[in-house]
């Protein structure tokens, strides 16, 4: 009994087969949809975030990079520039430290960033 009512339903599967095919290629595809321009609001959310500009002794800082860093050394002397030279330095090397402009090599020395 056991092997006719596999033979039955491996029948049932075999014939059923051909319909889902013959739907699968009758099926209309579906009309494509065409892009709608970004609204304004949107472009502008898209877009990077830039420093805003300031009036600050050290440059511009944007918060998303982190905490802002403290002044520079007194080997600096571009204090303008200073934001720009620390978010330079802080993606070149992970271990960079702005408190003393200095990153640790693999080797274990720290050195001055001189980016």
């Amino acid at each position: 009994m056991l092997r006719a009512s596999t033979w039955i339903a491996g029948l049932a599967i075999l014939l059923a087969a051909p319909a889902a095919v013959s739907a699968e290629q009758n099926r209309q595809p579906e009309p494509t949809r065409q892009a709608q321009p970004a609204s304004r609001t949107q472009q502008e959310h898209a877009q990077p975030a830039r420093p805003a500009a300031s009036s600050h002794p050290y440059g511009s800082w944007n918060n998303s990079w982190g905490a802002t860093p403290p002044a520079p050394p007194s080997h600096w002397t571009r204090k303008s520039d200073w934001y720009r030279h620390v978010r330079a330095c802080q993606q070149r090397y992970r271990s960079y430290n702005a408190r003393t402009d200095t990153y640790r090599t693999n080797s274990g020395r720290s050195n001055r960033c001189a980016l």
